[in-house]
């Protein structure tokens, strides 16, 4: 009989014991998980948009911001970050749509002003050299301004592309309709250089950042007209950086150039230096662009 009882007992302890490492290893299993949760709530994802004024590969864009992500964006926010590089704008454009970006970094600054309006974006910083549409023609070009266009054969980026829309809107603002004049696209500014080179368009459209813009001039070239200064590479974030990261982040990039660390890592991205950006100033450049539908396609 007391040996039943032990054997009850021991059963009953094993029992006890058994039900305690299953509690407590569920809780542990459960904690984990959690945690895991957490972590891919908070996971940070930084977007870098090259846009069309260079050839840069993804692999390229990956190895060109990759101290800047780890020695200065990662450090700021005292967080790792997930880098991606985006090429195609409509990617972009979906993409901070629903909020998968939690940082987006882009020459092209028109998704960006979307984001904002749209998708409660913040704008961070923008990099302090002015940055502008160009329409270029050779140097004995006869023509004298944007009046003059009407009927000239003109290449531009692609169909709504960022510096299509800018020259849509200069044209618009002289009366004249891009849609209406004999216009061809090129995805690639080097390529829009060398056909005006060739003398194959009356003028083209560049950004003042991309290397035809910066060397058209120094070349013999000319510039018919320039836009009003739009935002250049700028840094917007989603909802989920606070407040206080953003003013974090915002100091880090601002003082950048002032170290030689930073002035080496900013030179290797190809910005000069950083300045703090208005959400307002990209609102008044999406009024301005006009909210073309066909854009988002």
């Amino acid at each position: 009989m007391k040996k039943a009882i032990f054997s009850t007992t021991c059963e009953f302890s094993r029992l006890a014991i058994l039900s305690l490492v299953l509690a407590v290893s569920t809780n542990a299993f459960a904690q984990k998980q959690a945690a895991k949760g957490a972590e891919r709530q908070s996971r940070v994802v930084l977007a870098i948009n090259e846009g069309a004024s260079g050839s840069l590969t993804a692999v390229d864009v990956l190895f060109r911001y990759e101290e800047f992500n780890k020695q200065i964006l990662e450090k700021a926010l005292g967080a790792p970050i997930t880098l991606v590089a985006v090429r195609s704008t409509k990617e972009l454009r979906n993409a901070v749509a629903t909020g998968a970006y939690t940082l987006v970094m882009s020459r092209p600054a028109d998704v960006l002003a979307e984001a904002i309006r749209d998708h409660g974006y913040q704008a961070v910083v923008s990099a302090k050299e002015p940055a502008y549409a160009l329409f270029i023609v050779n140097k004995d070009s006869p023509l004298k301004a944007i009046a003059d266009l009407k009927g000239k054969r003109i290449v531009t980026p692609d169909r709504y592309a960022y510096m299509w829309r800018i020259a849509n809107a200069m044209m618009r603002d002289n009366s004249i309709s891009l849609e209406k004049e004999q216009v061809r696209f090129m995805g690639d500014q080097a390529a829009i250089g060398w056909s005006m080179e060739g003398r194959f368009f009356d003028v083209g459209v560049v950004s003042s950042t991309s290397g035809v813009g910066r060397t058209w001039e120094k070349n013999g070239g000319r510039v018919l007209a320039r836009s009003r200064e739009v935002p250049n590479t700028p840094i917007i974030a989603s909802r989920k950086i606070s407040g206080a990261q953003i003013q974090r982040l915002r100091a880090t990039l601002v003082a950048l150039e002032s170290t030689e660390n930073g002035a080496a890592i900013l030179k290797k991205i190809g910005v000069n230096g950083f300045r703090e950006a208005s959400s307002q100033t990209f609102l008044d450049l999406l009024k301005w662009l006009g909210d073309l539908e066909a854009s988002k396609e």
